[in-house]
């Protein structure tokens, strides 16, 4: 099991190796989605890659964001350039590079990213299928899910274990983009789920009140007490997040890391709770384990403070009118820590300095406050972190080295080097030893010389040394010294790249039949509702797309799938039944025996939302096949991928612009579609804000709170973000403003698009209205609105695009 590193620059990479990294992942100063780490020149990614090699670590270059079309040749040559280097892998998320990874470097291993929301077996087969050597789990499955697919796959699986989580599915998040036109799915991330919010009911009243307000903000995970079960459950590698954290918190958690896995390789038992307690001394918003428990619930989030904790200390014990007494399980000298931080009655994060507490009796202080604290509130430490030397003499992680060395008169000086894995290299001196005329070279002399490797990998382990009388000169042990390591360390880069994957990845193959669908641009609805569809078709809609996930926490019936395709192909039209958004691998038996259940009503196609539903519908013949939004199409070589896969259409990703999408157009042999109107879904999440604040229990336990009312979400600038949640437990946030490009039809038109579609998931009032003027619009039988909007409306992507 692979200890996997992130290396955010030079200097992390060097504090991962030295910590025991078996991997690191690092990414370019391009196409990264660590956009603000430091990340690797060029020159200092070939220096990067030499080093780890040297040291037998793995690494994996992070290509993992979506690209644009006027990236393509900018990209082409990056992709270039990583061909001459012998990375060890590439982490894509988009389609599109996996096309150009093909024709430009099909020589690199690819790694399916954690942005390809790869949440159950079915995709990690498809993936596997068309060339993928390893692919990284969603990071909500649980232990049990983890296992069940390593059960059943040769690919290899990756699993983050340590830091940062994202309250949305990796990949699916649109609301830093939506906000701020800053793309977590283009490495720029803005974090909103960082911000306060306030839960409030269908008249923005605010609910449970008492309850913090960083209610999105998830604490990070913390997998060293599960390090035996993911190696027992086969596990490839074991990721640890940090790219944009400091090289001192690399070298410490892979540090901890590192002796959790050895201890459980070896079968031993370790106390993991003194390594825990030094992983509270790095940043953290507090740790939780929640999701390979499966215990997704109030537990996980900060609450009072998206930001550092610190170490637990303890808990108010009193509170008079200035100050405050804690006492301090985790008991520690006031000289190692700046000071406490402490959850405040404004249901804030208040600091005290070090100079304003006391220490008292029986592990207790005393501290003068400004904010008073919350009855019993937490109390943590705030430690100071010395800093780590990543000069090559100060580091620790070293390679043992094993010396002979032979001088006899007359022969060359001989000096053999090994290494602990077997490598081994001999080199001799250009002189020929003689014997000594005044003194001999003692063996503490070259012992001595022999041992200066100070600014090497290296660290003289043992040495043996045979000297028959001669005097060797310092300078020759030196050159000699120097030839050997060199010469190792080359070896040790051959043999590292010699076992790096070199199997060429499989182009994808058509799974179905493209069946032709409604042709020329028309207006498309999507809605679980019934009533919408017989609106939607008086209105004149000709395509529907129906169910996916509910939004309203209860299956759709099937009695309304029955008539809503006999409603459709009555009025002549077509209906698609779209695949819910993420599968989790418990429920994947239970979604792909719905959906085929669902195909003997014969709809006239689906919707894929994410790749590995293909793996349902294979074989199919006359049904049209469309890609999702969720599949995050953003260029026209993912288009064209999705083309080669046999789709009959696509809905292109809903953070691209009109240009954009003009450019993927005239590429295109598919009807090509956008969402045009409505709420857009901001996140899915397996975690429920409603069960976390309304709640004291995990989401098993829930009383299901989500069917007593309607919620949503308001920000500090009074913004409401609603709330749905769906038969499989996931939370939606849906945008607090309407999207709406009717103004605009004309140019999406002109712009190739054909499947306008209206999504009025979540509206449970009438829609007819809506559905006349959107197709009285199109057809040319009423003047399209004028560009002004209400401060409801949004034009979404279509205009300002995204970072």
């Amino acid at each position: 099991m692979e200890l996997l590193a992130p290396a955010g620059s030079p200097a992390h990479l060097i504090a991962a190796l030295d910590a025991g990294a078996d991997a690191v992942y690092l990414g370019g100063k391009r196409f990264s989605a660590r956009k603000f780490a430091g990340n690797f020149s060029d020159e200092e990614m070939k220096e990067a890659v030499r080093m780890a090699h040297g040291k037998g670590v793995s690494v994996y270059v992070t290509l993992n964001t979506l690209i644009g079309d006027m990236e393509n040749k900018a990209l082409a040559e990056y992709l270039q350039f990583l061909g001459t280097i012998p990375i060890d892998g590439l982490l894509v998320q988009d389609f599109g590079v996996v096309s150009m990874v093909r024709k430009i470097a099909p020589h690199i291993p690819l790694h399916a990213s954690t942005q390809m929301t790869v949440s159950n077996l079915d995709g990690v087969r498809f993936l596997g299928d068309h060339g993928f050597q390893r692919v990284v789990l969603s990071r909500e499955l649980s232990l049990a899910e983890i296992k069940e697919i390593t059960d059943q796959t040769n690919v290899e699986i990756e699993v983050f274990v340590h830091g940062a989580l994202c309250v949305c599915y990796s990949g699916q998040c649109l609301m830093s983009s939506f906000i701020g036109g800053r793309s977590g799915n283009r490495g720029s991330c803005a974090q909103p789920c960082r911000m306060p919010y306030e839960l409030v009911d269908d008249a923005g009243r605010p609910l449970a009140q008492e309850k913090g307000k960083y209610i999105l903000s998830l604490k990070d995970m913390m997998g060293l007490p599960r390090i035996p079960d993911l190696l027992a459950a086969h596990v490839s590698s074991l990721k640890v997040e940090g790219r944009m954290k400091s090289a001192e918190y690399v070298y410490n958690t892979v540090s901890a890391y590192r002796k959790a896995i050895d201890a459980a390789k070896q079968h031993l038992l370790i106390d993991t709770e003194p390594l825990k307690l030094d992983l509270e001394e790095e940043f953290n918003r507090g740790y939780t384990t929640a999701y390979p428990d499966d215990t997704a619930g109030p537990s996980m989030i900060t609450e009072y403070a998206p930001g550092n904790h610190g170490v637990e200390a303890g808990r108010v014990e009193s509170i008079g009118r200035a100050a405050f007494v804690f006492k301090s399980e985790a008991d520690r000298r006031l000289v190692d820590v700046t000071g406490i931080s402490y959850a405040t009655e404004e249901k804030t994060i208040a600091f005290i300095p070090v100079e304003r507490l006391s220490p008292l009796k029986k592990g207790k202080y005393r501290a003068l406050f400004e904010k008073r604290p919350l009855a019993h509130a937490h109390v943590y430490w705030n430690v100071k972190i010395p800093k780590k030397s990543l000069a090559m003499k100060d580091l620790e992680g070293k390679i043992p080295l094993y010396l002979s060395l032979s001088a006899t008169p007359g022969e060359a000086l001989s000096l053999t080097a090994a290494d602990d894995k077997g490598h081994a290299v001999t080199v001799l001196s250009d002189v020929l030893m003689e014997k000594a005329k005044a003194r001999v070279t003692s063996a503490e002399e070259i012992i001595k010389q022999m041992g200066r490797l100070g600014n090497t990998w290296f660290t003289l382990a043992d040495i043996s040394v045979s000297n028959e009388g001669c005097m060797v000169p310092k300078s020759i042990l030196n050159h000699l010294r120097q030839e050997a390591v060199e010469s190792l360390w080359k070896k040790r880069i051959e043999a590292h790249e010699a076992g790096i994957p070199r199997s060429l990845p499989a182009s994808m193959t058509p799974a179905f039949s493209r069946v032709p669908s409604e042709e020329g641009t028309h207006v498309t609805v999507r809605t679980t509702l019934l009533s919408h569809v017989k609106e939607a078709l008086e209105a004149g809609v000709r395509q529907v797309i129906f169910g996916g996930e509910s939004f309203s926490h209860r299956p759709i019936p099937w009695k309304d799938y029955e008539e809503a395709v006999r409603l459709c192909h009555e009025a002549g039209a077509e209906i698609l039944f779209p695949t819910p958004r993420v599968v989790r691998e418990k429920y994947q038996a239970r979604a792909q025996a719905q959906l085929r259940k669902l195909l003997t009503l014969l709809p006239d196609g689906v919707v894929l939302e994410y790749a590995g539903a293909i793996e349902w519908v294979k074989g199919e013949e006359s049904l049209a096949v469309w890609a999702g939004p969720s599949m995050n199409i953003f260029n026209r070589e993912a288009e064209k991928e999705i083309e080669r896969l046999g789709f009959s259409g696509c809905f292109l990703s809903q953070e691209l612009t009109i240009p954009q999408i003009r450019h993927i157009a005239k590429g295109s042999d598919i009807p090509l579609g956008a969402y045009v109107y409505g709420r857009t879904e901001m996140m899915i999440s397996e975690y429920c804000a409603i069960n976390a604040v309304m709640g004291d229990k995990d989401k098993k336990h829930c009383p299901m709170y989500c069917m007593r009312g309607r919620f949503a979400l308001k920000d500090g600038e009074g913004r409401r973000f609603p709330i749905h949640t769906d038969e499989w437990c996931h939370m939606h946030i849906a945008n607090c403003h309407v999207l709406d490009m009717r103004p605009y039809f004309d140019e999406l038109k002109k712009a190739g698009l054909s499947a306008l579609t209206l999504d009025v998931r979540g509206n449970e009032g009438s829609i007819l209205s809506l559905c006349k003027d959107a197709c009285d619009i199109l057809c040319g039988r009423k003047e399209a609105p004028g560009a002004g909007r209400g401060d409801d409306v949004t034009r979404g992507h279509f205009f300002r695009g995204v970072l």
